[in-house]
């Protein structure tokens, strides 16, 4: 083989790869919301913090499934394993002394009346430096978004939560929580470009 041969056949496969990449992009934008969360820890801390919510992708009724029969199955231990190992995108705190938080869980239901709600699942974990978890009940943190029809809404951070599969639906809810919940009076789904 020629080096001219070599170099078309190089040639073609990065523009085939390119052209792929080009159409496959919109399938792997990722959903942006931004809002802002009062923290209820004034003066130590800010009254409020902006959040950046990048979801990668979402939970699907087949992996909703997986988890209710891991649980059931196998125990606690194996369920909190694939949960660790499941990887939906990631809340960030925007401010100097915020972490980012690993999503495990993430679904967008209809509600009746019209509205998105946005269920979030993470591991109970300090989402701030500096921060204690009291003691919870509880091994998991929900975030829970309701949106109208252009997007924007509010709502409310829970800090040790329960989490329930209805596996009919293959849908995840918050069942109960131990904490009140921190509030997010404004949240924004930013639109894709």
């Amino acid at each position: 083989m020629t080096i001219e041969k070599r170099k078309g056949i190089i040639k073609a496969g990065f523009i085939f790869i390119s052209v792929i990449c080009w159409l496959a992009g919109p399938a792997l934008a990722k959903d942006v919301f931004r809002g802002r969360m009062l923290t209820e820890r004034a003066p130590i801390e800010p009254p409020a913090v902006e959040i950046l919510i990048e979801v990668d992708s979402w939970t699907t009724p087949d992996e909703v499934m997986q988890f209710s029969e891991a649980m059931a199955g196998s125990g606690v231990e194996a369920f909190l394993n694939l949960f660790k190992a499941t990887k939906k995108g990631a809340v960030r705190f925007l401010y100097a002394r915020g972490y980012n938080l690993t999503i495990h869980m993430a679904q967008v239901q209809q509600e009746e009346d019209g509205k998105k709600k946005v269920i979030l699942v993470f591991r109970r974990e300090p989402w701030s430096q500096g921060t204690q978890l009291g003691i919870g009940r509880y091994y998991f943190m929900v975030m829970e978004l309701r949106l109208n029809e252009k997007g924007k809404g509010e709502g409310r951070f829970y800090e040790d939560a329960q989490i329930q599969f209805d596996v009919t639906n293959g849908r995840v809810f918050l069942e109960t929580y131990g904490i009140s919940p921190k509030m997010i009076p404004m949240i924004q789904e930013v639109k894709k470009k």
